[in-house]
């Protein structure tokens, strides 16, 4: 899981032994992930370039280029004498250990030395459907450290998803140190969405570093956010003076986007990918003070049209519009939720959609050549309910039922009547866990798992629309093996009842 593209197996054939005898050997450009097999299984790696002993059976990664239009393409074919895993690059081989190590007990590594494991003869071929399969987890309304960001990551790894976004900002807590502006994680990062007076929890620039090259070895791209010009309460109490006196960001101060871009520029330089989330969603201007602000009023009637009274859905999209600039001269690709688009952005950036009552966002963001990645709430938001009466986040996702397992697999995410250049505009999917009411580490546990792996054959296989049955039976053994590891995993409703109120 998730399902590979071609599995064909060779039953008149003998099984692959696997034991402690096995040698892994690998190409030069393929070391590390082999390495990586070879210490998680507790095999010895050959120096590349030197053959094993007559008669040795081994794992044997080659580089071979393979026909796939999303990098992570891999092969993998199991045989008597040996394992051969062919991959065009590094993360193709990754994804091969990691379909290799699902054939394999949990307690393969800690009884390899005394024992064997008979792998059957078969032949997968096997890439992706969508270059961005991504897990986003919010640290700021309730803060989760590098252990349980880490945690993620791991069980990300081994169902192939390679994006983590993390939301760092919000009205609750900013949760990362920026050297210019200290304050916003002393002061910025007091407070939870349950407790408003706790001390500040935030990440220093060495945790973030320990996290991007924890999630980098894993092939995982760890995406920022800091949420703007809304939902900026934490911010807002550090620095005041850059602010409506509510939680919105003062659009019309030229000292707001110096302190912006100071801080986009730390944040660059922490994470090293390719893209900045800067938000963009919520701003319900109406709820801002702009309207009382002189030289907001005054930014809006520069903005609108001649004749006609100042509308702030100007100033939204004005302020959107910057933000991609600042971004951009960072070197790096913009991402903002679906609401820039409604405030009329058109530049080039990637948007994420999840109003799943504004589908024409997606459309409209198509038409103007911007990428897309599709979040919609009722199938991707994992702080909803995974089943009926069960705890989760009350709002809009639960239009036609509960988050399950079931409703994820079987959604098809490209939308219909697309142009070829259009679908290769859409990204792929990506699964939320909001965390106003996720405070624990056992309960972001039970709202991850299992449906990070529904996700993840969303995200990966070809064919769409997964059998929810069949999935649910393929899933079984996961959630047995992720309860083996001591994760707290919802395998039905009885596992939901530790959460119920009465």
């Amino acid at each position: 899981m998730p399902q590979p593209q071609a599995v064909t197996t060779q039953a008149e054939q003998a099984p692959f032994i696997l034991n402690a005898q096995v040698f892994v050997q690998s190409t030069e450009a393929l070391s590390v992930p082999a390495r990586v097999l070879a210490q998680s299984l507790d095999l010895h790696m050959l120096p590349t370039g030197a053959a094993p002993a007559s008669g040795a059976t081994r794992i044997r990664f080659e580089q071979l280029s393979l026909d796939s239009k999303v990098s992570g393409a891999y092969r993998l074919k199991i045989g008597s004498e040996e394992v051969l895993i062919q991959a065009a690059e590094p993360s193709g081989a990754f994804y091969a250990t990691q379909t290799l190590l699902q054939l394999l007990p949990q307690e393969a590594k800690r009884t390899l030395s005394a024992g064997r494991f008979e792998l059957p003869a078969a032949d997968i071929s096997d890439a992706p459907r969508f270059e961005w399969r991504g897990i986003m987890v919010d640290v700021a309304r309730h803060f989760h450290d590098v252990k349980r960001v880490k945690g993620v990551i791991d069980q990300m790894a081994l169902y192939k998803l390679n994006r983590l976004h993390l939301h760092l900002s919000d009205d609750q807590g900013w949760r990362l140190a920026i050297k210019a502006y200290p304050k916003l994680s002393t002061v910025g990062g007091r407070g939870d969405h349950s407790r408003p007076d706790a001390p500040a929890q935030f990440y220093s620039a060495d945790d973030i570093r320990s996290i991007v090259r924890y999630a980098a070895e894993r092939y995982i791209e760890v995406v920022p956010e800091i949420d703007m010009p809304g939902h900026s309460g934490a911010a807002a109490r550090a620095y005041p003076e850059y602010f409506d006196g509510l939680v919105t960001f003062n659009p019309a101060k030229p000292e707001t986007y110096h302190f912006i871009d100071t801080v986009l520029g730390e944040l660059a330089a922490l994470f090293p990918g390719r893209y900045i989330h800067f938000g963009g969603d919520e701003v319900w201007v109406e709820k801002t003070r702009w309207a009382q602000m002189p030289e907001v009023v005054a930014m809006a009637q520069d903005l609108t049209p001649a004749g006609q009274a100042p509308q702030m859905k100007f100033v939204e999209a004005e302020f959107a519009r910057r933000m991609v600039q600042l971004i951009q001269k960072h070197q790096r690709v913009p991402i903002a939720w679906d609401e820039v688009i409604a405030a009329g952005l058109r530049e080039g950036m990637v948007v994420q959609w999840w109003r799943m009552d504004h589908p024409e966002a997606v459309l409209t963001a198509l038409n103007q050549g911007q990428s897309v990645i599709l979040s919609p709430s009722d199938r991707m938001y994992l702080d909803y309910a995974a089943g009926l009466g069960e705890p989760g986040a009350p709002w809009e996702g639960n239009t036609g039922g509960p988050v399950s397992v079931e409703k994820i697999v079987a959604w098809e995410p490209m939308p219909e009547g697309l142009g070829e250049a259009q679908r290769q505009r859409v990204l792929g999917i990506e699964a939320p866990l909001w965390t106003e009411n996720v405070r624990s580490e056992a309960y972001l546990q039970f709202m991850l798992y299992p449906r990070l792996a529904a996700v993840a054959e969303v995200a990966w296989r070809q064919q769409a629309r997964s059998e929810p049955k069949a999935f649910v039976k393929r899933l079984a053994p996961h959630i047995a093996r992720w309860k083996a590891q001591g994760l707290n995993v919802r395998g039905g409703l009885a596992d939901a009842h530790q959460y119920r109120l009465h």
